[in-house]
């Protein structure tokens, strides 16, 4: 566009005008279409610069939000966590203390229909949050040394009486040469196992459910067969996407978020394995899945070396409870008092470093979030201080940060709410000295 021997020519990026070179020019000297075709050229570099300089501000911007987002994310997943399940510990734990006095025999069953409400609110609260953490990439893998036996043991005790009571049969069939100790997250490799069989038995109604394990070449190998009602063809292809539920019955009668095979299968997957499935209706169906896997030695904790206490050498202990809600404290109380312990009770950090310099403990119970001083600091300050017996963190967080800020403190253990008084008495075993 010439004006007055000046050439004017726009520089346009994604349909819209940036910016505009103009230049003035003696056309007595210099032809116009030369100096138009050589302008041109000089517009096109300058066009390229400035479209990289703003692509780059773009890329700059909209990874900013990717970060701000992400961190909003996490922090809303842990506010949520410890939001469900501090009211969670309060009410399972009052149930799980109730249940261990005089009821006749209709309060009893109340109770334990509040126990099985409270149960499956959990497995739904905990689905809902790791859902989340997957949807977030939070989702974690931390490997650690366990014993075969605990996990055997674990399955066990959460499934024979519930096989029992639907008068079907669950076994586990394990073949020779399963290393005493493996290297791997045993509470997510428990979880896949309890999800896979509790839906098998849930499925069941005559025969029942049996878990095989073999160990080949550095991997695990689980299969749960159950002779339940199948899962139809149609449902198949989708069966570990979100928020599906097979409904195998014209009504539902089948509770659950939905989310269990999902969760499952990203689980699989960060610890790079493989899970897959054959069904039949009418005639069962049949989860395998592969986890490759370490051998490992026992040591420390991990190994039961620190399991040195009885539960009759418990009586007496001088205990510490650091909690802020009342609730909390009130349930704490009560667990220990089944053991013969009467704690000391303190609402915030501030106030247990006081009280250690009045007293000797042998174990302290230490929440993480309090006001004036949270648990975090709280054992820093301890620790700084000389204070060497063992602190428990009590917390409603599962992060992998969470659970490092509370080894970095000085912690020497976590007790994840909601928890149950034989939680309480077993890592007290595990911790104290005779």
């Amino acid at each position: 566009n010439w004006q007055n021997e000046a050439l004017h020519l726009p520089i346009i990026i994604d349909e819209r005008v940036v910016g505009e070179l103009i230049f003035s020019v003696s056309l007595e000297q210099i032809e116009q279409a030369f100096i138009s075709k050589q302008m041109e050229l000089v517009s096109d570099l300058v066009h390229g610069v400035i479209s990289r300089h703003l692509s780059l501000e773009r890329e700059v911007e909209l990874r900013k939000r990717a970060e701000e987002s992400e961190k909003a994310t996490k922090e809303f997943v842990a506010m949520i966590n410890h939001e469900l399940r501090t009211p969670l510990n309060g009410v399972l734990g009052s149930a799980d203390l109730l249940s261990k006095t005089q009821l006749g025999e209709d309060q009893r069953q109340y109770l334990g229909n509040l126990i099985q409400s409270g149960d499956l609110l959990r497995v739904i609260i905990n689905d809902l949050l790791d859902f989340s953490k997957m949807n977030a990439g939070m989702m974690e893998i931390i490997d650690k040394v366990f014993a075969w036996d605990d996990l055997e043991k674990a399955i066990t005790g959460v499934f024979a009486a519930k096989a029992a009571e639907k008068r079907i049969h669950f076994s586990i069939d394990k073949k020779l040469g399963i290393p005493e100790f493996l290297i791997g997250d045993l509470e997510r490799i428990t979880q896949i196992l309890v999800n896979l069989i509790g839906n098998a038995i849930k499925f069941t109604h005559l025969g029942g459910v049996v878990l095989r394990v073999e160990w080949v070449n550095g991997t695990a190998f689980f299969e749960v067969e159950d002779t339940g009602i199948g899962i139809p063809l149609a449902a198949q292809s989708s069966l570990f996407d979100p928020f599906v539920q097979v409904d195998r019955s014209a009504k539902r009668s089948f509770e659950g978020s939905g989310l269990g095979l999902a969760i499952c299968k990203n689980l699989v997957d960060l610890m790079q394995g493989e899970i897959s499935f054959e069904s039949e209706e009418r005639k069962g169906t049949t989860f395998k899945v592969s986890i490759p896997l370490k051998e490992g030695q026992a040591q420390g904790a991990a190994s039961g070396e620190l399991a040195v206490v009885e539960r009759s050498d418990l009586a007496g202990r001088s205990i510490l409870v650091v909690d802020d809600i009342r609730m909390n404290q009130v349930i704490v109380t009560q667990m220990l008092k089944k053991l013969d312990i009467t704690p000391d009770l303190k609402a915030n950090g501030l106030e247990a470093l006081e009280a250690v310099k009045n007293k000797d403990y042998e174990l302290i119970f230490m929440d993480c979030r309090m006001p004036e001083m949270d648990g975090y600091e709280a054992t820093a300050h301890l620790r700084q201080k000389g204070f060497d017996r063992p602190i428990i963190a009590l917390t409603a967080g599962t992060t992998i940060e969470e659970r490092q800020k509370c080894i970095d403190s000085g912690m020497d253990d976590i007790l994840t709410k909601p928890y149950t008084a034989t939680d309480i008495e077993q890592i007290m075993c595990k911790w104290l000295e005779q």
